[in-house]
């Protein structure tokens, strides 16, 4: 907990990677700051709910600015980054991108027709999505500010989304994936200092192209939203200092963001083109319903499996904390956007054209079973979804290889008999392996490597090593839930799925 000297903000995720450097230039300038970490609609909601923060620094003001029910007491930019089509230089030059920048809907039309298998994140999960999503809506509607989900080119829209082949919850997060294995896809949306900052740890033929498409995107603005009137004078430091020349110059130059500052110039790395740039929608409503309807229609289906862990030990507590995360997921009681419902839980509840497995498991795997969130079935599927939790009895060892095999040999079909859909596999368990396939056997079953990624929760006893080879080996990533409630960290899994 920080003491109440220190100036306290909540940030951007992909932040972590300048958080030194700020700190440090802070501490010179007399302000201790401490840093926490949120997308930016995580940053909104915590705050609305009354998580107490000197200030935020959301990588766009924009939402912030209408969804905050308390507004910010100043504001001011400390830096920006435009978001870019990072590309390889071969598949931009097969486009011929290197000649002139594509549109949307170029973009839209080489995806659609199979030519480009790109990286995104969720755009009700982070930024980088929801910028690019509005961006292409926009650009493809013409209009920015008085956008409506009526004015959008839905098939042209659809086609952009066909040709994502990797989604994420965070914009840090892509870019690691995006590096671990460069065959996977040829291009990525994300801020260009990230693109740049992955580009330094990537073979010269895996690195990627900046591309602004013609058009226009929306930038990151980075301001810094003061929401404490008590700090202001530590926040008029803080601002001062991290506006001088020398960090602008430096600091920046590093992390290949752009200066706020008009008298420091960019990265020379840093294009100095001028770039199209569109208005981030300027009603709430608006966005809600431009989101909603992205991931109800136009984003492409998801199988997600859930695989299960019943053993004796889960009983109890952790037994029903594991109910009610599902039953938050199976957004039966998500409520309508007026209703008072966060917008992250509508967003996270499964959506219209979802397959959802359940696979449980303590000395034995149980058969799957499906839930399909078919269009004309959702509420059955809520409905049924809650029953199945309900029903849930823990008793007995634990056989998690097993059930993973069981899970990842599924995924191989599902993605054979649908190749255009997401698959993934998140693991819940709270020990260690007892009965079945051994770690090495596992191993050795899928020598050729993972179907679907896995993301495993750290949770009660499970061995936390294991949980990382499993997540590390499958191309996935673990989650923390030893101290977070069960349902939060379900619905930031969310975002990978």
């Amino acid at each position: 907990m920080a003491s109440d000297a220190s100036f306290t903000i909540l940030a951007g995720s992909e932040l972590k990677d300048i958080e030194g450097p700020i700190v440090d230039a802070a501490k010179a300038a007399g302000v201790d700051v401490k840093f926490s970490y949120a997308g930016t609609l995580d940053i909104v909601e915590r705050i609305n709910a009354g998580e107490r923060f000197d200030a935020i620094l959301p990588p766009n003001g924009a939402y912030p600015a209408l969804a905050l029910q308390a507004k910010p007491v100043a504001r001011d930019k400390l830096f920006y980054s435009r978001i870019a089509l990072g590309v390889k230089r071969a598949k931009a030059e097969q486009l011929g991108w290197t000649k002139r920048p594509p549109g949307w809907a170029e973009i839209a039309k080489a995806a659609g027709d199979g030519q480009l298998r790109y990286g995104m994140t969720n755009a009700t999960s982070s930024n980088t999505g929801m910028s690019a999503l509005f961006a292409v809506a926009s650009a493809l509607a013409g209009k920015t500010e008085d956008l409506a989900v009526q004015d959008v080119d839905e098939k042209t829209l659809k086609a952009f989304l066909s040709g994502q082949k990797l989604t994420a919850g965070s914009s840090g997060w892509l870019a690691d994936a995006y590096v671990k294995d460069p065959s996977a896809i040829d291009a990525m949306v994300n801020y260009e200092a990230v693109i740049l900052r992955a580009n330094d740890k990537l073979a010269k033929t895996d690195q990627l192209m900046l591309v602004y498409p013609r058009d226009g995107m929306i930038s990151a603005d980075y301001p810094l939203m003061l929401l404490n009137a008590g700090k202001r004078d530590a926040y008029t430091q803080l601002v001062t200092t991290l506006k001088a020349a020398p960090f602008q110059r430096d600091a920046l130059a590093a992390a290949f963001l752009r200066p706020a500052n008009p008298e420091v110039a960019a990265a020379s790395a840093l294009p100095t083109t001028a770039a199209v740039e569109l208005g981030f929608p300027n009603r709430l409503e608006v966005i809600d319903a431009v989101l909603g309807t992205y991931q109800s229609q136009w984003r492409k289906p998801a199988t997600s499996i859930f695989v299960l862990d019943l053993s004796g030990s889960m009983s109890g507590q952790r037994l029903a904390s594991m109910r009610e995360a599902l039953k938050l997921l199976s957004g039966a009681d998500t409520g309508t956007a007026t209703t008072g419902t966060t917008a992250s839980t509508r967003y996270s509840a499964f959506q219209s054209r979802e397959r959802v497995v359940l696979i449980t498991f303590a000395t034995q795997v149980q058969a799957p079973v499906w839930v399909r969130f078919d269009a004309d079935q959702l509420d059955t599927a809520r409905a049924e979804l809650r029953r199945q939790a309900d029903a849930m009895k823990a008793d007995g060892g634990t056989a998690i290889y097993s059930a993973l095999a069981a899970a990842e040999d599924l995924a191989r079909k599902e993605q054979q008999l649908d190749p255009g859909r997401l698959v993934s596999i998140v693991l819940l368990t709270d020990g260690e392996n007892n009965s079945g396939l051994k770690p090495r056997e596992f191993s050795e079953r899928f020598a050729g490597g993972l179907p679907a990624r896995i993301f495993p929760i750290l949770f009660g006893e499970a061995n936390v090593a294991e949980m990382q080879q499993i997540a590390q080996a499958s191309g996935g990533r673990e989650f923390d839930g030893r101290k977070l409630q069960l349902g939060q960290v379900f619905k930031e899994i969310r975002g990978y799925q």
